[in-house]
């Protein structure tokens, strides 16, 4: 899963999702194997037993939103990394709310007028 965060600024109308240096954004990148949560652009490495991938409030979620927390520089709730993964996986529920699916083509998306300046993004893929 792709973690992305588009800057307020940003002059940009499309984001491709696996290229922040074209885009313009900052993101991270993680894949979950097994009971392994894994950077694949960072050194981010962590275990887990599976039922913390469906709590909103699990040790992973924080470890995930403390990483991107720094990174990104601002503050990111675990419940929000829950809610997106939770999301994307056909199990929504309140932590969810602030997801939306918006039109894309593997992976690239448009930024008409800048209406997504200053959000996060996710993106998934098996």
């Amino acid at each position: 899963m792709t973690w992305g965060l588009i800057p307020k600024d940003s002059l940009l109308e499309t984001i491709y999702c696996g290229d922040s240096e074209t885009s313009q954004t900052k993101e991270l990148n993680f894949e979950i194997v097994g009971n392994s949560c894994k950077g694949v652009d960072n050194d981010f490495n962590y275990d887990f037993s599976v039922n913390e991938l469906w709590l909103s409030n699990s040790n992973l979620y924080l470890a995930i939103s403390t990483n991107i927390s720094k990174y990104f520089g601002v503050s990111i709730a675990p419940a929000l990394i829950y809610g997106g993964y939770s999301f994307v996986n056909d199990e929504p529920d309140e932590h969810s709310s602030s997801f939306e699916i918006i039109d894309s083509e593997a992976g690239v998306f448009i930024n008409d007028n800048q209406k997504y300046n200053g959000k996060i993004y996710m993106r998934y893929y098996f």
